[in-house]
């Protein structure tokens, strides 16, 4: 660039000043243009400034920062800024660094209107999700009662292939901690029993808690952590992918070609592994009987037989069918209500685990005053 200014002062009225640039707003020339823009305005008293680029030949990023740093110029001087003519390829970026920041919501302060909204805000949302969760559980049950009446509807294969996952590769963590839960129970029981020569009565203690409350609340439990989490993060990384909105378009009922199959799968899954339960949780209470209370396995299963009746392995078996339904329900509820962010499936397979122990554990409370109002 030559020895004269990059831009030529146009008279306006007073305190305006127009600078008509001539010279392109580059990358060699943004240093000294700004440095003779920022002399003119700390010298004059200026109280609106516009800046003409009808005859600038290009303005590249250099120029489009040499734009931006004027503005804050001005901003800071109390000094009004326009722009004409700006060429069309750099109208979006000034439009965009142009934007004022949304000013931050003041914090409210923690009066007691202040945590009776956040009350309400908690109450009203719990309950939207509570007629959520009623409404797919709902449709849930209209689409199983479809699919019975039209066997050829229901999807076999995938069922027995979650069947597989839920049922038969969990049988061996749910054998190790009820075997690891029938040791203790029995260790604990023994420290008591033993001081009135009750040994064998440790065998009726184990196995009603295993039969009617451990086996099923447990084994639930682990169904939660690993079937209704793996159910959630799978439908949520399908709507992640929009896989669920292709499947819509091709009118898949996602009820029934998604959830039907897991749920189905767990409801055959739960009472099996509750009985494996059962037969683990038994056979840590044998250990201990057989290494420290000198009781035979024989005597053992004798004192089981005697005391354990068909009601009390039901009333375990009915809570099993109902509290894995609540955690295939939970999973794939969940799991549809992830958010378009990865960052929504992690937190939505948090909150089936949570909710489903939740759900077990109030469901449990419910049979337990059930049962016991009508005698079981």
């Amino acid at each position: 660039m030559g020895e004269g200014p990059p831009f030529e002062i146009r008279p306006a009225s007073e305190g305006e000043v127009v600078l008509a640039f001539r010279t392109a707003l580059t990358y060699e020339h943004a240093g000294e243009i700004w440095e003779k823009l920022s002399g003119l305005l700390r010298q004059k008293k200026i109280s609106s400034l516009l800046l003409d680029l009808s005859e600038t030949p290009r303005v590249d990023s250099a120029g489009i920062a040499l734009l931006r740093s004027a503005q804050r110029a001005c901003e800071r001087l109390g000094i009004e800024l326009q722009l004409k003519s700006v060429p069309h390829s750099a109208q979006h970026f000034l439009t965009y660094i142009e934007k004022p920041e949304p000013p931050k919501p003041k914090k409210q302060a923690r009066t007691s209107g202040y945590m009776i909204s956040q009350l309400g805000g908690l109450v009203i949302g719990s309950w939207d999700e509570l007629a959520g969760f009623i409404r797919f559980c709902g449709d849930f049950v209209r689409v199983a009662a479809r699919c019975l009446t039209s066997a050829r509807r229901f999807r076999w294969m995938e069922t027995l292939y979650y069947l597989q996952l839920s049922g038969a590769n969990a049988m061996g963590i749910v054998f190790l901690l009820h075997f690891l839960l029938g040791l203790v129970m029995a260790f604990q029981a023994a420290v008591q029993l033993r001081q009135f020569g009750a040994n064998i009565f440790v065998a009726d203690l184990l196995s009603l808690a295993l039969a009617r409350e451990l086996a099923p609340v447990f084994t639930a439990i682990i169904l939660a952590g690993r079937s209704g989490s793996a159910f959630a993060a799978e439908i949520g990384t399908m709507k992640v992918g929009e896989e669920l909105d292709a499947l819509e378009v091709m009118g898949f009922n996602l009820t029934e070609f998604i959830t039907l199959p897991k749920v189905a799968s767990l409801m055959i899954a739960g009472p099996l592994l509750t009985m494996w339960s059962n037969f683990a949780g038994i056979a840590g209470g044998i250990t201990v009987g057989v290494f420290s209370l000198d009781i035979t396995p024989y005597g053992f299963m004798a004192e089981i037989y005697s005391i354990l009746t068909v009601t009390d392995i039901m009333t375990g078996l009915i809570k099993a069918e109902v509290f894995v339904i609540l955690i295939g329900l939970i999973g794939c509820f969940r799991g549809f209500q992830t958010g378009l962010g990865a960052d929504s499936v992690g937190r939505q397979t948090t909150s089936a685990v949570v909710s489903g122990i939740f759900l077990i554990i109030l469901a449990d409370a419910v049979f337990t005053v059930v049962f016991h109002a009508i005698g079981w």
